[in-house]
This record gives C-alpha cells, structure tokens and sequence, in this order.
C-alpha cells in the first residue's frame, strides 16, 4: 500500500478543479463561441461593405483606378459598423474577464445577445439602401438598443449576484462598465427619436451620431481600473 502525502493530495484536488468548468456551461468554450460569432458578423461587413474586384485584364490601370475609388467610397460604412462591434467585444470580454462562473439566465440572455449581434450586419446594410426613416434607419437604431440593453442586462444580472462574479471586482469597476454599456442604448434612443419623423430624419447622420458613443467609450474607458 501506497499512502500519499497532504502535498501531493492537495495537488490532486488542484487538478481536479476547473473553475471555468463550473456553471451551466464551460465558461472558456462559451468565450470560444462568442470569438467565433464577433469573428464572422466582422467577415459580413467586410463582405457587404468592401466589393470584390471582377476579372479585368492586369494591365488595366483604369480599372485598379475605378476599383480603388469604390472602396474608398464604400470604406466608410465599413469602418462605421466595425468600430461599433469592437467597442461591444471589448466590453463584453471585459465583463467575461470579471465573472467566474456562468448560470443559465445568463448563458440564455446572451443568446439573445448573440441573435442581435448578428443582425447588426443586415441593419446596417439596409440603412445604406435608406432614403427614408421607416423602416431601414429605424431598424438600425432598435438593433443597436436591443444589443446594448441585453449585454447591460447580463452584467446587472452577474454583478447582483456574488457566486457569479469575481470577489476582487469593486463597486467602482461595476459601475463604470455598466454606465459604458448605457452609452450604445442612449444613443440608440436619441436615433430613434431623430430618425423616427419624416421632419427630422437624417439631421444628424447615424455615422456622426454614433461616433459620439465610441468617443465617450474611449474616454469613460481610462478610468475603468
């Protein structure tokens, strides 16, 4: 017989835990499938937003031309669309950085996130094609609140309650991440309530107005330690 010593018990118990496995699901195969769905709505906009060039002859420099200046007419959509799913990425893992374990409200809420992350891609291709507020532009707006509200949703949710979130996160770091998350939402509101009138639609285009959310992110973000 063989008996073990407290250090190499101790490591077993070590080995045999797996904090991330804890939860409904496995929290780092969770944090898999959300890279996977941010990695494919950006290939969309890529997709939707930067044409592929059609067969030319290579000395033709008329067409590298005319190509090069579709694009660049073209790119500013794309940067658009891009930099409001990189500011929802960089605030969703900042909140999956500060939670241990997932339940199932949770995990069932971000499918909800998910469906509306997915769908940025199509609102925002049909409000390119809008000359009208209703429905394209509004439907912009209400994908951007939706998205916004869900992943406020899941950090109010994780922060209320302790078993989900790590202890060492302050009441500081809590509100600062959430008010960054209202800023999507708040703007959202005030699209919609540009946008949602024959009168006023477009007095500020949605490309102006929702830089002012990825600026306020930028700077609220510096105090988010």
């Amino acid at each position: 017989m063989t008996s073990e010593g407290p250090e190499m018990v101790k490591k077993h118990e070590d080995s045999g835990s797996c904090t991330s496995c804890k939860g409904t699901i496995p929290q780092d195969m969770f944090e898999i499938l959300m890279n996977g769905v941010f990695a494919f709505v950006m290939t969309l906009i890529v997709k939707n937003n930067i044409p592929l060039p059609s067969v030319s002859n290579a000395e033709d420099f008329s067409f590298i031309a005319t190509y090069v200046d579709q694009i660049s007419s073209e790119s500013s959509n794309f940067i658009f669309t891009f930099g409001i799913l990189a500011v929802f990425y960089i605030l969703f893992f900042e909140m999956m950085r500060s939670i241990r374990l997932l339940d199932r409200f949770f995990v069932y809420v971000s499918f909800g996130f998910i469906l509306s992350i997915i769908f940025i891609p199509l609102t925002s291709l049909l409000w390119t094609f809008s000359d009208m507020p209703m429905p394209y532009g509004v439907l912009f707006h209400i994908n951007i609140l939706c998205t916004g509200l869900l992943m406020a949703t899941l950090w109010r949710h994780a922060s209320h309650h302790q078993k989900l979130i790590l202890p060492e996160i302050s009441e500081k770091t809590i509100k600062n991440l959430f008010l960054r998350m209202l800023i999507f939402p708040a703007t959202a509101v005030a699209g919609l309530l540009i946008d949602g009138w024959d009168g006023s639609f477009g007095t500020i285009p949605i490309t102006e107005l929702y830089l002012v959310p990825i600026v306020l992110f930028v700077f609220f973000s510096r105090d988010s330690k």
